[in-house]
């Protein structure tokens, strides 16, 4: 399976096999996707699992640990 949807999941998610349609649908709804080199709608299977509910799209970790839990402590 690759991580895009296929072109016939693409047209069944839109209700369209027509690009133009699809990249009017994408974009009217603010939907993350890419155009490739031969012009048709590119949509990650994660990205749509997250917009119908169905996982959740993590963003991406802290390089700093969190410390607002903890209570500031002295010891003087």
């Amino acid at each position: 399976m690759t991580p895009f949807l296929s072109p016939e999941e693409l047209a069944e998610l839109i209700d369209s096999p027509k690009r133009s349609l699809q990249i009017a649908w994408l974009t009217e709804r603010g939907w993350v996707f890419e155009i490739s080199r031969l012009g048709n709608p590119k949509v990650l299977r994660a990205y749509v699992d997250a917009k119908m509910g169905l996982a959740t799209i993590s963003a991406p970790g802290q390089t700093e640990p969190d410390f607002s839990s903890w209570q500031h402590q002295t010891s003087w």
